[in-house]
């Protein structure tokens, strides 16, 4: 193989990139040198090697010496176990995933084998070390891929899985290295802080993680609360009824939306009617506000979300699609009742969200983690981001082999029946060479109905989308043969490479005869990096390939952001069934992405301002909850007791336990209470911008106030209920109010379904006041993101 010239990797201007590898490379040829040494010693010689390193890991983890050394022994070691020849590309991402960078490689180069030089040498200090996936299928096959490497090595490995009892995840969390979903892990860890008793913990203090799909899970999973919830409290609202009355509701009769279509309001009529059907004198009053708010989600469950689209019915649930992967999301559900008026909408059991013990966002979470790296084929376009929210330099690492794909430019179509009928006549020229190819669609309808337009043409396809993920394995194993055609919603975070000829490649000279892997994207994401990561699909590993996208003016992401409405007069009210042949239009979309990828950075800036203070406050009464359940000197000191107070007990032990579960439960519902007032001041808080208030600033201020008054609840509670059981100590938990939660579950929280218009709007945090409703408010922000979109028009077009 020639060797790639890593010096010739050309900087990028003005972004937090490390480019220059020379370094890398220097260190790189001494451990390609002592891995030479080592391929003539016995299994016994390298095993000892690695005893000695683990002894010396404590005061040389960071020296050349003993990097040379450990990455040395694992390229060996991968070699003779798993007879794979490391690349010089996978070491150079060793290295700096070892130095706590984020890596950016191409799909196809590797980053599974990539992540064991770093976690080996990670792995011997006895800490533990998590690397973090996007799903519990790349958790299982990765630690059982990669497994006798570190075991040859002396180490432990262990994998989480969804569902597991708590013994097994206690077990795989002790291992040296563990793989696990970030998801699981954050939910293992909210779980610490609930726990009862010591044994129910099953995670060790963090120490180091590599997250795999970095910018799926740092960034679009960001802004989305991980939720610890307990038992139902049943509401005496009828949802199913509320469901049925809304069905017959006219739009622009009894309901309206904002020109945007992003918020509904009854009207008078609408108003009128429900008070008549539900028998309420007055709708609007304050003891029938949460009535108002079920039938206003009801509208909303109705008219802006879609089966197919949003979400998906199987095994009589409704599970939520991943706008950005296509699949079925476990665990995610929308908040305050929104997911309750779908279930009604669908007629299906209401599955309640329950109460909030206890939450966190993925951004604060991988925080927790002391030492931190990750790994992405697209993290160029987000350097700025890694970064400023989690520390992370990004380090580009060049591919093994130069990139063979093809990127044609987009075809703009007027309609999308036009940009449907291109499609399946391109599809059907690659047929008839036997080229593969791969169809990216933005949504579940979108799949199934381009796929009937296929069958009717007499073109057999293959449909992988949120309804048949489980056979996800069985057709991207095929995807690579010649004359499949393959479609999908969108690729990103499969973790799972087509190779060319099948899985066993048999038939890869044939379809490279062929032209390789054709992949086409029937829309433009909001996001440039999923489009990259669906083009990323073609041309592994130096495979040639080719890849173009078929989009037109009505497309989701032009209709949503009324892309029509930017551009000249002339080209408003263009038809017929040919592509749009101008550079100004096809520049379009571009613009518009970075333009909605920066309001979405910005957005997620501003959040941090408002979770940054509910974080602080979370560390401080779980660290003091801990202390409870640790500590027996702590627990009578916040009861106000000393010990002789409790030597006159029969039973000095279960009065100790006694006392330690109730502190624990006023810890717990007090921080719910806490949690659920701050999510309600984080829902209206964009009302006082009307009246020229700082929405940031008023949040904390609320936020500070009820902290300090919960934690005064929580010590007056705890001595008053302690005074209680020393004066009778059988006194039993229901006696003292007591209801310890008999089970819980968790989910993810889309905290946004309807799009980043509030989002947008809360960014504005000047002190100049406006009078308007709040739905005008709204509007405002959006109004700013169109004219930063004709801006950027405007330039481009005097280019």
């Amino acid at each position: 193989m020639n060797k790639f010239n890593f010096k010739k990797v050309l900087p990028l201007p003005g972004s937090k990139i490390r480019s220059d590898l020379e370094p890398y490379e220097s260190l790189q040829e001494h451990i390609n040198r002592f891995a030479k040494e080592m391929e003539n010693q016995p299994d016994q010689y390298l095993r000892k090697l690695s005893v000695d390193l683990m002894k010396r890991s404590a005061d040389r983890k960071d020296t050349e010496d003993f990097i040379v050394t450990g990455f040395g022994l694992v390229k060996e070691v991968i070699k003779r176990v798993l007879k794979i020849t490391p690349y010089d590309v996978q070491i150079l991402g060793g290295i700096a995933l070892y130095r706590e960078k984020l890596i950016e490689m191409q799909t196809g180069e590797g980053k599974t084998l990539t992540a064991v030089f770093p976690a080996y040498l990670r792995g011997l200090e006895n800490k533990g070390v998590h690397i973090l996936t996007f799903n519990d299928y790349l958790a299982k096959r990765d630690a059982h891929w990669m497994g006798p490497v570190y075991k040859f090595l002396g180490l432990s490995v262990g994998y989480i899985q969804e569902g597991m009892d708590r013994e097994s995840k206690k077990a795989a969390y002790n291992c040296d290295i563990t793989y696990a979903t970030a998801k699981e892990a954050g939910f293992d860890y909210l779980r610490s802080f609930v726990a009862y008793k010591t044994d129910d913990i099953v995670l060790r203090p963090f120490h180091y993680c590599i997250i795999d799909e970095a910018d799926a899970i740092l960034i679009d999973e960001a802004k989305n609360p991980l939720v610890l919830a307990g038992d139902i409290i049943k509401s005496g609202i009828n949802f199913n009824l509320i469901a049925e009355i809304v069905s017959s509701m006219k739009k622009k009769v009894d309901f309206d939306m904002d020109e945007y279509s992003m918020n509904i309001y009854l009207t008078e009529k609408g108003i009128e009617r429900i008070e008549n059907e539900l028998s309420v004198q007055n709708l609007q009053a304050d003891e029938n506000y949460e009535l108002h708010s079920a039938i206003n989600l009801a509208i909303h469950a109705r008219t802006l979300l879609s089966k197919d689209v949003d979400y998906v019915i199987r095994d009589k649930e409704v599970k939520l699609v991943d706008e950005f992967t296509g699949r079925i999301v476990e665990d995610r559900k929308w908040r305050n009742g929104l997911q309750t008026a779908v279930e009604a909408k669908e007629g299906i059991a209401i599955q309640s969200e329950g109460n909030i013990l206890n939450s966190i966002s993925m951004q604060h979470f991988i925080l927790q983690y002391p030492i931190r790296s990750g790994m992405t084929a697209t993290a160029r376009d987000s350097t700025e981001e890694f970064s400023d929210f989690y520390g992370l330099s990004t380090v580009v690492i060049p591919p093994n082999r130069p990139c063979s794909r093809k990127d044609h430019q987009d075809q703009l179509y007027i309609t999308k029946e036009a940009k449907s009928r291109a499609i399946i006549e391109e599809v059907k020229k690659a047929n008839k060479t036997g080229q593969p190819v791969l169809i990216g669609t933005l949504t579940v309808k979108e799949s199934e109905e381009l796929a009937g337009k296929f069958r009717s043409n007499g073109i057999n396809i293959e449909v992988l989308n949120a309804k048949n993920d489980e056979r996800e394995a069985e057709i991207i194993a095929c995807a690579g043969k010649p004359d499949v055609v393959t479609i999908s919603t969108n690729m990103a975070g499969r973790g799972t490479d087509i190779i060319l000829g099948g899985k066993d490649g048999s038939q890869k000279k044939e379809v490279i005869c062929n032209g390789g892997l054709y992949v086409i994207g029937t829309n433009r994401h909001e996001s440039q990096r999923i489009d990259k990561q669906l083009r990323g699909r073609a041309g592994r590993q130096g495979d040639i390939g080719v890849s173009r996208f078929f989009t037109s003016m009505d497309d989701t992401l032009m209709v949503k952001y009324r892309l029509r409405e930017t551009l000249p007069p002339h080209f408003r009210d263009l038809s017929g069934d040919y592509p749009i042949e101008n550079k100004f239009v096809k520049k379009l979309v571009n613009h518009v992405q970075r333009v909605i990828e920066g309001q979405g950075y910005d957005i997620r800036k501003t959040l941090v301002g408002y979770s940054g203070l509910v974080e602080k406050q979370r560390v401080i009464i779980q660290s003091e909850r801990q202390k409870i359940l640790y500590e027996t000197d702590r627990l009578f000191a916040i009861c106000d007791l000393t010990d002789p107070d409790l030597k006159r007990s029969l039973d000095y032990e279960a009065v100790v336990k006694k006392l330690r579960n109730m502190a624990l439960y006023y810890y717990d519902r007090y921080w719910a209470s806490h949690l659920d007032y701050l999510q309600a001041v984080r829902d209206s808080i964009h009302l006082v911008r009307i009246g020229g208030q700082n929405p940031l600033r008023e949040f904390q201020k609320k936020a500070d106030k009820s902290f300090k008054e919960t934690c005064r609840n929580i010590d007056q509670q705890i001595q008053e209920k302690a005074g209680e059981i020393i004066a009778n100590p059988e006194i039993t938990p229901a006696e003292l109010g007591i209801r310890i939660p008999s089970s819980t579950w968790t989910y993810m929280i889309n905290d946004n379904p309807f799009g980043n218009q509030l989002s947008i709007f809360l960014l504005d945090n000047s002190n100049i006041g406006f009078q308007a409703d709040p739905v005008s408010g709204i509007l405002l922000g959006m109004f700013g993101l169109f004219e930063r979109i004709k801006q950027i028009l405007r330039l481009s077009k005097n280019e």
